[in-house]
């Protein structure tokens, strides 16, 4: 079997193809000057883009680009929450030092566009459910059942709890706010 039919090879470059996502997403708000389309019409046209170029499979892409947009409308709604004034990094719940510059700038870019997008909506304020081998951006999860963390320093697979094996997380920025 060849590296690129094999599906854990595949799936190794799942959070790759969310970094190369991030950046395209970016680079697409950039390039507009009228404001541009909203989030998910953007993020279509990228995901259209990377299948088109042979860069990702349609199922691979759907999937990388559903957890961006996860990610970026949690994070955005984040931002765009009057009730407290706490930055992007706080949502992170990470030192900065441990990411790239070029990946805090990209997704705290779209992640503040896409918090302008969110306002004036009306939220539940329930926090997004991360589940074991989604892939997620980088920050702190806390497993719901034991609340032990884990931190991605990149984009990448969600490991099952290394304290309970539990496979549901929720940020931690959510988690700590509620307390």
């Amino acid at each position: 079997m060849s590296k690129k039919s094999d599906p854990k090879h595949q799936a190794g470059h799942l959070p790759t193809s969310y970094e190369r996502m991030l950046t395209r997403l970016r680079e697409r708000f950039a390039s507009c000057e009228d404001g541009g389309p909203r989030l998910a019409q953007a993020l279509e046209e990228v995901k259209r883009a990377m299948v088109a170029d042979g860069e990702l499979p349609r199922a691979d892409a759907d999937r990388v680009g559903d957890a961006l947009q996860r990610d970026l409308e949690e994070a955005g709604a984040w931002l765009a929450d009057r009730s407290h004034d706490h930055p992007l990094r706080d949502w992170l719940r990470m030192d900065l030092q441990m990411l790239e510059s070029w990946l805090w700038d990209a997704f705290s870019s779209v992640a503040d566009r896409t918090s302008m997008e969110l306002r004036g909506f009306v939220t539940t304020g329930e926090p997004s459910l991360y589940h074991t081998d989604e892939i997620a951006g980088p920050g702190e999860l806390a497993c719901i059942a034991c609340g032990r963390t884990i931190t991605l320093q990149r984009p990448g697979h969600i490991p099952p709890c290394p304290g309970c094996e539990h496979t549901e997380f929720v940020r931690t920025a959510h988690r700590d706010a509620e307390r």
